[in-house]
């Protein structure tokens, strides 16, 4: 997952080094500056593309990053932040320089003056000249739109339909952000590798900024479908059932995202599917869209069908094998329990963690399933004794773990598996919560 980030920066380095060998700055402040700017300038927007083609959701980008999405999803957040870093030191860049710069016995060239622009009506020259004060304001201007808006992941009381909008503006920052890049850069640069790789990456994230704007993310990989059930089996829980129009091969325990007229998108576990290719969700109201929009959906409703994604998918081949869910989180194993009841399997135990047992509307369904299956479900309340994966542990490691729950549960099973020994190959997670 994070070899391709890993190559653009060797890239970026190595043919901006390139170019310094290959035709040396004169040794002035103002030169040296200039350089620390395109480097540190190309890899925040190197950076900041990835983010948006990741975003984008296009269909080969489980392939080619060889990650599900759901972890891409936290390497898209990684790479906003080191793309807003970037944008800070590219700007402090300067500022920074200067001390150190005099004290070397360095002549500063003064700034080659603007050509002059003469003639009447349009010319590329006037527009190219207009362009530059332009693309060095709103350049300013949109990194402090991008600061503000990274610091609204930590936002958690921000409404989901109103964060996936905001979220868009990088998709209008990024390209506004391309004007600086491209007009501020020696055209000189451009029949170099290194302006190679700055219309290289211009190019790529365009394509998908755009892409998002027009179209939304995850076009390729969407289909029309209706709702053929709805079922709320308690208050705060909806069972979901999905026609979609081409039936989508999904594996057990990936996911889907599901959208409404007027709504955005929203990713939720494929419970199980049918032959028919209908597809189940199991979802609990934990926030503002799942406490309003899904309730209200309505049979024969059309939706759209975004998947499917993810690898959070059983394996048999590990013969001892503890699954870990808590709440909600035990709707891909619903799929999985499906799939073992038909599928040779050695010793499996189903840890499912619940607030309070009696009240749980799923548990005679899941109940049901692990019986077919001959898995062993092992159920925790709250108010009972708590779940402790210490002590699973200290009795031997299994050979696969897998886990779909919240943060605080999966960060303590999984610092206790590894604190027992454990290899990291030998522990499946689902990201529950993207947003964090």
């Amino acid at each position: 997952m994070k070899k391709i980030p890993i190559a653009f920066t060797v890239l970026a380095l190595g043919t901006w080094a390139l170019g310094i060998i290959l035709n040396p700055p004169a040794p002035t402040p103002r030169l040296i500056s200039r350089e620390a700017l395109y480097l540190t300038g190309l890899l925040s927007y190197g950076f900041m593309a990835m983010a948006v083609v990741i975003a984008a959701r296009p269909a080969w980008v489980e392939r080619v990053f060889q990650a599900p999405l759901d972890r891409l999803y936290g390497l898209h957040r990684t790479l906003g932040f080191l793309a807003l870093g970037l944008a800070v030191l590219h700007w402090a860049t300067k500022p920074l320089l200067r001390p150190l710069l005099a004290l070397l016995p360095l002549e500063n060239a003064p700034r080659a003056p603007m050509a002059a622009v003469s003639g009447d009506g349009f010319s590329f020259e006037a527009f190219w000249a207009a362009l530059r004060p332009f693309a060095e304001t709103s350049a300013a201007v949109s990194t402090l739109i991008a600061l503000a808006l990274g610091a609204l992941v930590f936002v958690s009381c921000l409404s989901y339909s109103k964060w996936r909008l905001l979220h868009k503006a990088f998709s209008w920052i990024f390209l506004l952000l391309t004007v600086h890049t491209l007009r501020l850069a020696d055209p000189a640069d451009f029949y170099t590798p290194f302006g190679w790789l700055i219309l290289a990456t211009a190019g790529i994230g365009c394509r998908y900024a755009v892409g998002i704007l027009l179209r939304g993310a995850g076009r390729q990989k969407s289909v029309p479908g209706k709702i053929s059930s709805v079922e709320s089996t308690s208050p705060g829980l909806t069972v979901l059932q999905v026609r979609p129009e081409r039936a989508l091969k999904a594996l057990p325990g990936q996911f889907a995202f599901l959208k409404s007229a007027g709504q955005e998108k929203h990713p939720f576990s494929i419970a199980g599917s049918s032959a028919d290719g209908t597809l189940t969700f199991i979802i609990k109201a934990l926030g503002d869209y799942t406490s309003r929009i899904v309730p209200a959906l309505q049979v024969g409703e059309a939706v759209e069908i975004e998947g499917p994604w993810g690898d959070f998918i059983p394996d048999y081949r590990a013969e001892n094998q503890v699954w870990i869910a808590a709440g909600v989180g035990i709707a891909p194993f619903c799929a999985w329990l499906t799939d073992a009841a038909s599928a040779a399997h050695g010793r499996i135990r189903l840890i499912w963690c619940l607030k309070n047992r009696a009240a749980e509307p799923l548990l005679n369904r899941v109940e049901t399933l692990a019986a077919a299956a001959d898995v062993e479900l092992l159920i925790f309340e709250s108010g009972g004794v708590r779940f402790d994966p210490e002590k699973l542990f200290a009795s031997g490691l299994p050979d696969l773990v897998a886990v779909c729950a919240g943060l605080r549960l999966a960060a303590s099973v999984r610092t206790a598996f590894f604190k027992a020994g454990g290899k990291a190959d030998r522990l499946k997670t689902e990201q529950f919560n993207w947003r964090r």
